[in-house]
């Protein structure tokens, strides 16, 4: 009876170190989550006031965006650009995140934004028209305490349409056949 306690006790010990919890109770897991949640909601605040000093905290400074726009700089310096450059496109540009969840390295964040183009953006003149509810989905890759990667995808499409910049969906082609005379 003696072995078999100890041994039930020798197996708890040894499952309750596994998770290797601090006195508070947390995994490294979850302090880790629970960084990566802080700097991507610090990435989403430098897109809000477009205040860019403390992305370094957050973004490996060789970071990888497979999504960057043509003509930006790799690195850190080109997410720096784009949230300028965006915030003078959308100066009243808001950003929920809807649901962020990680698992290991990656974070994954669903995104709400809405704003009104009254800025010059990617090289096209301000609408003055407004953008709602446009979705994106951000992936990124954490590493040494930074985000080292990101990939995504975003309603493009129904942003350029809410802007003016592209027909409605399923709206009929413009008739190519009249020519101005």
């Amino acid at each position: 009876m003696k072995r078999i306690t100890l041994l039930t006790l020798v197996t708890c010990f040894a499952l309750m170190s596994c998770n290797k919890k601090d006195a508070a109770g947390t995994t490294a897991a979850n302090l880790s989550a629970d960084s990566m949640k802080t700097a991507y909601m610090g990435i989403i605040q430098a897109f809000e006031t477009g205040n860019t000093a403390d992305l370094d905290k957050y973004v490996a400074a060789d970071s990888k965006d497979h999504q960057m726009m043509p003509g930006y700089p790799a690195g850190i310096e080109g997410l720096k650009k784009a949230i300028v450059d965006f915030k003078a496109a959308m100066p009243d540009g808001k950003y929920i995140v809807e649901d962020m969840r990680v698992d290991g390295d990656i974070l994954v964040a669903r995104v709400k934004m809405s704003g009104t183009n009254t800025g010059p953006m990617m090289g096209m003149p301000a609408t003055g028209k407004k953008v709602t509810d446009m979705m994106f989905i951000d992936w990124v890759r954490w590493q040494n305490g930074k985000f080292a990667e990101h990939w995504g995808v975003g309603e493009d499409m129904k942003m350029m349409e809410q802007l003016g910049l592209m027909p409605p969906m399923g709206a009929p082609p413009a008739d190519s056949s009249k020519k101005a005379m």
